[in-house]
């Protein structure tokens, strides 16, 4: 889902990952500033907890924008590059790709909703006959935004009517000039802000479907937490070297094929961490993590 408003993920009960400083003025809304890709990598790892899962159901991203800059950022660092077009033959890409997937696909299959949220703006649109027109789109990239719209099973604009003054969603757009549509064939074209309502709209479109379908055919006060600590290169450096000498000489033999895998998963095929560079502080803090879970 891809929505505009954090209000929301607070109605939700989500758990906000805040990459901006959007949810300051939100009274009952909980989250953790997230400062970068590994920030985000982190925290993946550390919601499996059943307990957070029942008191959080969904994770918001606000927003994906910030989201995908520090995915971008992360990949750059970690094939040594200053921009994904310089790894050439699209390998840069893929490798985004691949890496900003991936968290977003751990907490769908650890059962949580996951809500992406951009703002908006307008985007002219050229018709093959060569006419034009007006489309309110999400602020981030196109290339990004088809990544989530294949994660997205609901993509919904928010804005508030002139005429009532009151707030909606558009949940799927009549004529074309708002990017908004769902998996769910039936689903109203709007409804009021608010979980509620967007459950109700749900539960409707898959009751008509199955209505149509057949039976079945549907398968269904602010917290604040502490900021993320600052990535000390020597420090984490060191922590690793103690991790490694810590290991006893008639163990290494079966450690160091897990730790060369771990390190090439954050480096690269045939990267060492002795190599990493003081701009790759978010890799290295992610191979100290997988190195205290392996060794223990």
């Amino acid at each position: 889902m891809k929505i505009g408003k954090t209000t929301f993920a607070r109605d939700m009960h989500s758990f906000i990952l805040e990459c901006e400083a959007g949810t300051n003025a939100l009274t009952g809304a909980y989250g953790r500033k997230m400062q970068s890709w590994a920030d985000i990598k982190t925290f993946v790892r550390l919601v499996k907890d059943p307990k957070f899962k029942e008191k959080f159901p969904s994770i918001a991203v606000d927003t994906i924008d910030i989201a995908a800059s520090y995915c971008e950022k992360y990949v750059c660092n970690q094939l040594g590059i200053d921009s994904l077009g310089e790894a050439g033959y699209g390998k840069g890409w893929t490798a985004f790709k691949k890496e900003f997937e991936q968290p977003f696909h751990d907490l769908t299959m650890a059962g949580y909703a996951v809500l992406f949220i951009s703002h908006s703006k307008v985007q002219t649109i050229t018709r093959p006959d060569g006419s034009t027109y007006d489309r309110i789109v999400p602020t981030v990239s196109n290339s990004v935004n088809k990544i989530v719209e294949n994660m997205a099973d609901i993509i919904s604009y928010f804005y508030q009517d002139p005429k009532d003054h009151e707030r909606y969603m558009l949940l799927r757009s009549l004529d074309g000039t708002v990017d908004a549509g769902s998996r769910f064939k039936y689903m109203e074209p709007r409804a009021k802000l608010g979980y509620t309502y967007m459950k109700d709209a749900l539960n409707t479109a898959i009751n008509k479907e199955e209505e149509i379908s057949g039976a079945g055919s549907v398968v269904e006060t602010r917290a604040e937490m502490s900021a993320p600590e600052e990535f000390d290169y020597d420090k984490m450096m060191l922590e690793i070297d103690n991790l490694i000498k810590s290991i006893p000489k008639e163990k290494m033999a079966d450690y160091a094929p897990r730790i060369t895998q771990i390190v090439e998963r954050y480096l690269g095929k045939n990267k060492k961490v002795s190599n990493a560079t003081r701009d790759q502080v978010e890799q290295i803090s992610l191979i100290l993590a997988d190195l205290k879970e392996l060794i223990k």
